[in-house]
């Protein structure tokens, strides 16, 4: 069975509810001649703010929304992990307190390694990441640790000049895969030996005219890694 697409879930959701394209264009806050044609599949789909408010009227799952729109799954739902997380941590109540959290993030998984302690001073740890090493702080006395990188805490740069003096990690990479959402570009990085996935605004990647293959240091603060002991790893 072929994938619907982002225009097709929107007008039979649309239809379904008895929304002319004027009505819902005017709860989502865009034009409806735009709308008709997001529909039809001539324009792409709209900016993240705008497919929130098509989920809410429309009553559609917002990751179906997105993935149909031609992003990964995975992408969307560390985005909405990331903000329910934050959320719950602020005490929010409603939909997106600490109750209705989902249990993992699959984009996180995927930045998860376990590596081996080179290097103590204090705190701040020397790992084995592939053939690169990278600083930590860990309280834990263990050799083997669980290293995790969020996403969205790498920065990208074509120059590693630019921000060694002030990241604790500036790592040469190659850019595997671009996967753009609205405003949301996800870059996939290939190291020696390992991979991290990244999160960015797509201006900013736009702004740096990546293509597939090109040559970046991904730079991360030792401060924003997460590490404790193997086997001890949770999200709260």
């Amino acid at each position: 069975m072929p994938k619907r697409t982002f225009g097709l879930l929107v007008r039979e959701a649309r239809t379904q509810k008895g929304y002319s394209l004027r009505s819902l264009a005017e709860k989502i806050g865009i034009d409806y001649s735009r709308l008709a044609k997001i529909e039809h599949g001539t324009r792409p789909a709209p900016e993240l703010a705008e497919v929130r408010r098509m989920s809410d009227v429309l009553d559609l799952d917002m990751a179906d929304l997105i993935v149909a729109s031609g992003t990964s799954r995975e992408v969307m739902e560390h985005l909405l992990w990331s903000e329910r997380l934050q959320e719950a941590a602020s005490g929010a109540d409603g939909p997106c307190a600490a109750d209705h959290l989902p249990e993992r993030s699959v984009l996180l998984d995927k930045n998860t390694y376990r590596v081996d302690v080179v290097e103590r001073d204090g705190a701040l740890c020397t790992l084995r990441l592939g053939e690169a090493r990278i600083r930590a702080f860990s309280f834990s006395d263990d050799e083997k640790l669980t290293l995790r990188i969020p996403p969205e805490a790498v920065i990208v740069h074509t120059s590693p000049t630019a921000a060694a003096s002030t990241a604790e990690n500036v790592l040469p990479m190659r850019v595997k895969k671009i996967r753009r959402l609205g405003q949301v570009t996800n870059l996939v990085l290939e190291g020696a030996g390992f991979e991290i996935n990244t999160l960015h605004s797509g201006r900013s990647v736009d702004r740096m005219v990546l293509a597939m293959e090109d040559v970046v240091c991904a730079m991360v603060q030792a401060t924003s890694l997460r590490v404790e002991p193997t086997g001890r790893f949770s999200y709260a």
